[in-house]
């Protein structure tokens, strides 16, 4: 990949699915190797590994939460 100088532009990166968050580790590195100011990420998806013990409690407490766009899906006491 060859980018063009990025200085100083800020940048919004959008993924479609988030996995491991690699892609968008090394997106958001060759950015900032470009000279781009402040790099955000914003993911339309997520995959959850069902081999994870963690995977099930976690979809079945974000399935009975009610939605907010006030609160993190992830982290729901993270955001006031």
């Amino acid at each position: 990949m060859r980018a063009h100088s990025l200085k100083p532009e800020n940048v919004l990166l959008i993924d479609d699915t988030w996995t491991t968050g690699h892609h968008a580790q090394s997106a958001v590195a060759a950015l900032k190797a470009s000279g781009a100011g402040t790099v955000a990420v914003v993911v339309l998806g997520r995959h959850l590994n069902s081999t994870y013990a963690d995977t099930a409690a976690h979809v079945e407490q974000t399935r009975l939460r009610r939605f907010s766009w006030d609160a993190c899906a992830l982290r729901p006491w993270s955001h006031a």
